[in-house]
């Protein structure tokens, strides 16, 4: 093979290379050097024998706190970016119905800005272990001050619908109702049986979500069907992945209608008494 060959097969080969070793580079630097769930979270469980688990944790309105009840729980499984600024904004609005609602640290630490950092720990991630941080958490929810415990529900958005449904389908007795957001789907009833005869669930998806299909989104829906799941599924035209975020919520349209039917799915499974108060301080 004469130089001009040797260096036609070996240019790219250094390019893709030194391409590979940018993204790693970039990865590493985005996963472990740069935001902190430090930044977000305002609340630690802590186990005897399990890894301490921070969470943000929002409350409803100071002039709820002054009435003396107990609220109902809602836990929040973010995105695969970790526990950062945006759930937390979600828990903090959707707090105002008069909710607990608990946002845990499933990546024990991590938190991602760019997709490839976000990728490496969605696929890397242990969801055995998980499971059973969230188990323990969900245990460790009568130790936060006026929780009604009794009505708790599981609210997860992609990566943190699939948080959810491993959840409840392990603990349904102790979850009145499930929402799982573009993420969470389970094409096999077996896996959704243990559902039957418990809270209802919801699942909210995009028209045009280029991740999930719509054939995976009836998929999910007849699984349900066939599993005797009490169920609503509901796709919204013309949005893609992760179509609610805090920013859009109250410009109207889709966001909105969405947003809205969380909310009212929540309110009719989990009877919030702080309803008048919250509603008269948005």
């Amino acid at each position: 093979m004469n130089r001009r060959m040797r260096l036609f097969f070996i240019v790219p080969l250094v390019v893709l290379g030194g391409l590979v070793l940018g993204l790693a580079a970039v990865t590493v630097l985005d996963v472990f050097g740069g935001a902190s769930v430090s930044d977000v979270a305002n609340h630690t469980f802590s186990f005897d024998d399990r890894h301490d688990i921070q969470a943000f944790v929002a409350r409803p309105p100071q002039a709820a706190l002054e009435e003396d009840t107990a609220f109902p729980v809602v836990m929040m499984f973010h995105e695969w970016w970790g526990l950062n600024e945006e759930i937390a904004a979600l828990a903090t609005l959707l707090s105002l119905d008069g909710y607990i609602v608990v946002v845990p640290d499933v990546y024990r630490g991590r938190v991602a800005r760019s997709v490839p950092g976000a990728l490496s720990m969605r696929i890397t991630v242990d969801m055995d272990r998980v499971l059973g941080d969230m188990v323990a958490v969900r245990q460790a929810l009568g130790g936060l001050d006026r929780a009604n415990t009794a009505r708790t529900a599981a609210v997860g958005f992609c990566f943190g619908g699939d948080v959810a449904m491993d959840l409840v389908t392990a603990r349904p007795a102790e979850f009145v109702a499930t929402v799982t957001l573009y993420g969470g789907l389970r094409p096999d009833p077996d896996d959704l049986r243990p559902l039957f005869g418990h809270g209802p669930v919801l699942g909210i998806f995009g028209e045009v979500d280029p991740q999930i299909s719509l054939e995976r989104v009836e998929a999910f829906g007849t699984a349900l069907q066939d599993a005797l799941v009490n169920h609503r599924i509901s796709v919204y035209p013309g949005v893609g992945h992760a179509f609610i975020q805090p920013h859009a919520i109250g410009d109207g349209g889709v966001v909105d209608e969405a947003w809205n039917e969380l909310r009212g799915f929540l309110r009719t499974h989990l009877d919030p008494v702080t309803q008048q108060i919250t509603q008269a301080s948005r």
